[in-house]
This record gives structure tokens, sequence and C-alpha cells, in this order.
């Protein structure tokens, strides 16, 4: 190939990179982040703003709870952002918080370990909803991330890029697909973080010795920064969690040292793990079903509204 065939060549290839990258751009500007990230730059008056993962995203029905904290007059604004962590979770906030915030009340919702688990990722974890990091606040998750150099150099080099960011919405279908095609014939299968309670229980030891997350210190501080009381609320769990790995008694502990981490912190601890008792109000063994969502806030803005919190 000559020179002037090679060049011809190379440019062509890049300017099909270039239009890829500005197609995959205009396809993702409505991905789930996006969304979210707008709708909080148009809200206003919020007064209760809940956040966390897709345990929150599914389980606060912010107009329920409005209709519960009557005759108090509240704005609440689920926040909450499905497979995200609380590294993101922070992003949000400060998000939230900025410019004349009006919110008195963050209610952050928890399950499991979220609270102590550190804040560690690579380049293939920002993926889907967590590619909020790559361009929400790129410097916070540098900071925050516990990330080996190779992974975050390419975290620099590609939080640009289009066709790297939003590759989840790229793949989406063909994943979907694979999976399907990789099921056919086989029955479904129930997958679970803890295949057994010992493992479960080994992990609550580990948590009895660590600390809350930088993260998660840092939202608790951003709150009461700008005049805000922070809740947090460990999630309603299926009746299956419940009596498989919150009955344990290094569950028991652990919980004991949140609550004492989280007052440390000058923060409530709320527990409504069995504020819901009925499997039918779960759509799954973690995520709550609208009329669970329905229950649980009415019953969380009751309790919030008897704790009285200036």
């Amino acid at each position: 190939m000559s020179g002037k065939n090679f060049l011809v060549s190379l440019g062509l290839a890049a300017g099909i990179l270039v239009a890829f990258n500005l197609i995959v751009r205009h396809v993702a500007r409505n991905s789930v982040p996006r969304q979210l990230v707008r709708q909080i730059d148009a809200a206003r008056g919020v007064t209760h703003l809940a956040l966390g993962n897709s345990l929150i995203a599914a389980g606060f029905d912010a107009s329920v709870f409005d209709a519960s904290m009557a005759p108090e007059p509240v704005i609440a604004f689920n926040a909450g952002l499905g497979a995200s962590g609380t590294v993101e979770q922070l992003m949000i906030l400060q998000r939230a918080l900025r410019d004349a915030s009006t919110v008195k009340i963050v209610i952050y919702g928890f399950f499991d370990f979220q609270l102590t688990d550190p804040p560690s990722a690579t380049l293939t974890d920002f993926f889907g909803n967590r590619a909020v990091a790559f361009y929400l606040d790129p410097s916070l998750a540098l900071r925050s991330y516990e990330m080996n150099p190779s992974d975050r150099l390419e975290f620099e080099i590609f939080r640009d890029v289009p066709m790297v960011v939003e590759r989840a919405g790229i793949w989406a279908k063909v994943e979907r697909m694979r999976r399907e095609m990789g099921e056919i014939g086989m029955p479904p299968v129930e997958t679970n973080r803890f295949g057994r309670a010992a493992d479960f229980a080994s992990q609550c030891e580990l948590g009895q010795k660590a600390g809350l997350s930088q993260p998660v210190l840092e939202m608790i501080a951003d709150a009461h920064a700008r005049g805000a009381q922070v809740v947090i609320v460990e999630m309603p769990m299926h009746p299956y969690h419940q009596s498989h790995f919150y009955a344990l008694d290094a569950w028991g502990k652990y919980r004991e040292h949140l609550q004492e981490l989280i007052e440390a912190q000058h923060a409530t601890y709320l527990n409504t793990a069995d504020w819901i008792e009925e499997p039918d109000e779960f759509a799954d063994h973690l995520h709550l079903a609208p009329s669970g969502a329905k229950d649980f806030s009415a019953r969380l803005a009751a309790k919030i509204r008897e704790m009285d919190l200036k």
C-alpha cells in the first residue's frame, strides 16, 4: 500500500470513528443517569432527598411520602440510581445540594455492606448507570476510587470518548439476545451475592472491624454543611433475605457497629428491614414492588415526622 493510500485509509477510519462517537453521544443523551441529572437540575423546592441504588429507586414513592407527611408541606425527590456505588451517589448528592439547596433531610437507603465496603473499581466497572462517574464528576471518581495505575490512566484517556462511556447502551440489546439464546432449554437460575450463610457471617465479622467508607462520610458531611439532616435507612428486605441472612447473630452485631458509626457522625440510623413482611410486596428477593414501595414510603414519612428532625 502506498503512503497516499495509507493516509486515505487512515483518514477514512478516523472519520468513521468520529461519526460513530457522535451517533453514540446523540443516542445516549436519554440514558437513565443523564435523565436523572436533568431532573435534579430542574427540580425546585425539594425538602426531602432520597438517595441510594436500585433499592431506593424502586422502593421510595415520593408522591406517597409527600401525602403522608401532611399537613407539613414537603417536596420529596427520588434520586436513587440503580446499580450505582457510593461514589456515584456522592456525586448525585453534591449535584442536588449545589446552588440554593432547600433540602432539609437526606434519606440514604442501603443494604448489606454498602456503607463499609471500600470504593474500589476497574475501568470495566464504569458500565451502564455507573458510567455517570465519567461525566458528572470525573475528578471525584479519580480521587475516591481505589484504581491501579493502568485503570486510572485509561479512565483519564477514555472519559471523553462516547463509545467507551456509553458502551452499555451499544451492547445492551446484544447482551440481552446472548443471554436469551444461552438460556434456551435451561431452567431459570436464581442468583445471590452470598451462596451460604457462613459466607455472609464472615463478611459481617470483617465489617465489624471497618469504618464507614469515605464517600459515605463525605455524603454526611456535605449534607450537614448545607444544613440538612441525614437519615440512613436499612432498607426493607424480602423475608427470604431476612431469615437466611439478617437473622444471623453476626448481622445483629454488624448492625450495632453501623449504628454506632453513624451516630458518631451525628446522623440518624433507621432500621426498616422488617417493615414489609409479605413476599408479594417484593418484586424479587431485594427490591420492593410498587405496592411495597407505597407501604414503605408511607410508614417512612410517619417515622420521620415522629422523629421531628430539625
